[in-house]
């Protein structure tokens, strides 16, 4: 009967059907591995030599009866089969060289006759002299016929009858050989040239009667059914995107296929998707189909990756995980890639699990583990955990050491429904009731169960059973399964726990900085209460938004760090046996959040280091007696006064104990030191130059005003068209720290004056000396001819136009002043009378 496991079940692997048909592997150059009983591998030499596809077979006890690399086929004891011997003429039509070369499956109801169903490597050149014999040699120094007969051979399948004797004495023989399985258009003369892909995979129908071999090429995937009357060569066609055109191969041939274990799923790897003959592309793709193991139809393609290079593919046991094995030759994304076909986003869910230098084939084996061949080496990587979340898979690097030869590209192609059976245990808490069912998707007659406490079952066709423990522990659990005449011992392990209890925790409040009552708690602080004496070493707490996940251990919250949704807000702990989730109970409690001081976190202040009193900064504007304060300078008051530039933080705390901190940054300003006033006078346009600079440390900007205290101050520290004497330029610190005046003198000498006592023009003198400009100045007037007349003091009222007592007459005169600062002025004027 039909069995479908629930998915709200715990599911344990067991041992399956036919499993033992794939217990020995021959791969690589002339090595080998063997699967023990418990799940444990072994090292084997063998006779192959296949730098990627091979498959071999054993019986359902697990001994080796013959492989392949889809040329030659050897037997359990490693000899050459005389119709399985390519070099003798009598070789398979597949190709080592291609990534899946062949695989071998059962003829229901005959236990001695096996099929081979083989996949030559579509060469482009033996392709471009179709339909004639390429003679080679090939691209890569490869020669006709010791690594190609210089034919493309498509999809063929040779018969092994293990009831014949060999002529040499091997143990079975091929006794039909590369019978053809058209597997393109023939009416396309492209894809006549070329007829295959290197791909080919193996599962179950879904009646057990038999199995369905599915291979692809160009767009479309052709499905042949075998059962007990044969092989069918009329396939079943789905016509699917993507189309990878023939123009590109050889290398879009390459990559590989493979069915789920529950036959409901195909992957397939496309290397590349070129349009360039011989070409090598980074564009290759990785996509994901549904099948109908009933029809052999295949449908609803989902592009998992593109612009990739993937190679190899493989599904976990349960049907959980997509791997996919990239190359990272041309590319940064390479590696190993986990795929979660539970989620709502498969190609979405990509997690990186390991990085290899160069992809390979990957392989579940009948341990439930999938094995990486690592090219050119004598080890294996495992992945021990398929069907685990991302890195729990637990990815092991050179996992397995091959004692004698060395693995390639490939690893032996199997029948992936050998691995579909599943015993799924649930209520394995001590004092429930606790139920077994069988999963398969094939039929059985009876199964018979032994409970591994002394109690067993009779033989039933039900698929499910019930039984109480009266005490925990481990138990080995058999079942004896009658699957078509053959009787099949399964065993799995399970253990019955106790159900821990779920204490009372406390309430948790935690501040919030910014009072938008969302804010971060530490969940795990119940931990010790929901606990209580029960030993955290074996038993879990997680912590959950609703009480559905929670009932469910789905989508568990940060515990550490879990920021809340809605203030307060319900928390769901839940506490379960570590060994065995699904013994639980809950308990809940509420988080809330509780206001802290409002502040600004940052504030800019200017202290004057003119002023003597300082810069009095305060912690906030509200009540101060609402709260505590500790600066960083030590202090505890509410404000504090400080003297110099620099960062002051005080943390401001209020009576529910919560804290924020507010930044003061100081920064230092001053009266302009002037270094220097340029006047340009004695000129038509007389201007002045202001140099102002701040103290040391002080980083600050000025504006200039002239002869105005209260502005309009100006940026510009230039000002023009001055008339003659004293101004004062004052000069403002932008930060508020007062304004400095500075005094300067404009010089001018008259034109003429009129010294005839009037009392008006009476006197010439320099205009703008005083006894605080220029004290020391002299002013020396001569006549036309240079003769000295005066000597004038320029602090005094002038000259009056008198020499040696008389009067001179109108006529103009020269002067020469000679500055305190060493200036030289000269020119001349007019007396008029």
């Amino acid at each position: 009967m039909k069995n479908i496991a629930s998915i709200i079940l715990l599911l344990l692997t067991i041992n399956m059907f036919g499993q033992k048909e794939a217990n020995n592997w021959q791969f690589g150059l002339f090595t080998g591995i063997h699967f023990e009983d418990d799940g444990s591998v072994t090292s084997l030499s063998s006779s192959i030599e296949s730098n990627e596809g091979c498959s071999s077979i054993s019986d359902n006890a697990g001994n080796l009866l013959f492989y392949t690399d889809g040329r030659n086929v050897w037997d359990r004891n490693n000899v050459l089969m005389p119709n399985g011997n390519y070099n003798a003429g009598t070789g398979l039509m597949g190709d080592s060289s291609s990534t899946q070369s062949g695989v071998i499956v059962p003829k229901k109801g005959d236990p001695n006759i096996y099929y081979i169903f083989t996949v030559d490597e579509p060469h482009h050149q033996n392709a471009a002299v179709y339909p004639n014999q390429f003679p080679g040699p090939y691209e890569d120094g490869s020669t006709i016929p010791s690594q190609d007969d210089g034919y493309n051979n498509g999809f063929n399948y040779s018969v092994v009858d293990l009831s014949v004797i060999g002529s040499n004495g091997s143990i079975g023989d091929v006794v039909t050989r590369n019978t053809h399985l058209v597997t393109y258009v023939p009416d396309d003369p492209d894809q006549i040239k070329y007829k295959c892909s290197e791909k080919v995979t193996a599962v179950k129908n879904r009646s057990g009667s038999g199995y369905w071999v599915i291979t692809h090429f160009v767009n479309r995937f052709y499905a042949f059914e075998v059962t007990s009357t044969g092989v069918n060569p009329v396939p079943v066609i789905s016509t699917l995107i993507p189309v990878v055109p023939v123009s590109g191969y050889r290398r879009n041939s390459i990559g590989c296929i493979k069915a789920s274990p529950n036959g409901k799923k195909v992957a397939i790897a496309h290397v590349q998707i070129s349009t360039l003959t011989g070409s090598t592309q980074q564009n290759g793709s990785i996509w994901l189909y549904d099948f109908n193991n009933e029809t052999g139809i295949l449908s609803n393609p989902l592009a998992i990756s593109q612009d990739t290079m993937p190679y190899g593919v493989e599904f976990s046991q349960k049907t959980k995980k997509l791997y996919v094995s990239y190359d990272n030759s041309f590319t940064n994304f390479g590696g190993i890639h986990q795929y979660d076909l539970e989620s709502d986003d498969i190609a979405g869910s990509d997690v990186f699990i390991a990085a290899s230098p160069q992809s390979a084939t990957l392989q579940l084996g009948p341990n439930g583990k999938i094995y990486r061949a690592v090219v050119n080496s004598p080890t294996l990587d495992v992945i021990n955990n398929p069907d685990a979340d991302g890195l729990l898979c637990n990815y092991v690097t050179g996992g397995v050491s091959l004692s004698t030869g060395t693995c390639y590209f490939g690893l032996p192609h199997f029948i992936t429904s050998y691995f579909a059976v599943n015993i799924i245990a649930s209520n394995k808490c001590f004092g429930n009731v606790t139920h077994f069912e069988l999963d398969t998707d094939d039929d059985f007659t009876t199964v018979a169960w032994d409970f591994g406490d002394g109690h067993t079952s009779a033989a039933s066709a039900q698929n499910t059973v019930s039984h109480t423990y009266t005490s925990v522990g481990t138990y080995t659990v058999t079942a004896t399964i009658n699957h078509q005449g053959e009787i099949h011992t399964e065993t799995i392990d399970i253990t019955i726990t106790t159900t821990p209890t779920a204490y009372q925790a406390d309430n948790l409040e935690e501040c919030d900085p910014d009072n938008d009552g969302i804010t971060v708690f530490n969940l795990s602080q119940n931990n010790s209460l929901i606990l209580g004496s029960q030993l955290s070493t074996e038993n879990t707490v997680k912590y959950f938004d609703n009480k559905e996940n929670a009932d469910a251990n789905v989508n568990a919250i940060n515990a550490t760090a879990y920021v809340n949704t809605v203030n307060p807000q319900r928390i769901y702990a839940r506490i379960h046996n570590s060994i065995n989730p699904e013994c639980f109970q809950l308990t809940s409690f509420l988080v809330s959040t509780l206001n802290s001081p409002v502040v600004d976190e940052t504030v800019n202040e200017t202290i004057c280091l003119n002023n003597p009193e300082g810069l009095t900064i305060k912690a906030i504007n509200t009540n101060p007696n609402l709260y505590t304060y500790l600066w960083s300078t030590g202090e505890t008051t509410s404000k504090i006064t400080v003297y110099q530039a620099g960062t002051y933080i005080v943390k401001i705390t209020n009576q529910l104990g919560c804290s924020n901190t507010k930044t003061f940054v100081v920064t230092a300003s001053d009266l302009a030191i002037v270094t220097d006033v340029i006047v340009n006078d004695m000129r038509d346009n007389n201007s002045v130059t202001i140099m102002a600079e701040p103290p040391q440390g002080v980083e600050t900007t000025y504006v200039y005003s002239l002869d105005a205290p209260n502005g309009p101050f100006q940026e510009s520290n230039y000002f023009e068209r001055l008339t003659s004497g004293i101004h004062t330029v004052y000069i403002k610190d932008t930060k508020g720290c007062g304004i400095k005046a500075e005094e300067m003198t404009v010089l001018d000498t008259p034109k003429f004056f009129t010294p005839n006592g009037d009392g008006i023009n009476d006197y010439w003198n320099i205009i703008g000396i005083n006894a605080n400009f220029y004290p020391n100045s002299k002013i020396y007037i001569f006549d036309r001819y240079g003769k000295l007349l005066a000597d004038v003091d320029p602090k005094g009222i002038g000259w009056d136009g008198i020499f040696e007592g008389r009067p001179l007459p109108s006529n103009d005169y020269w002067f020469v002043l000679k500055l305190d600062n060493g200036r030289i002025i000269k020119g001349h004027f007019s007396l008029m009378r």
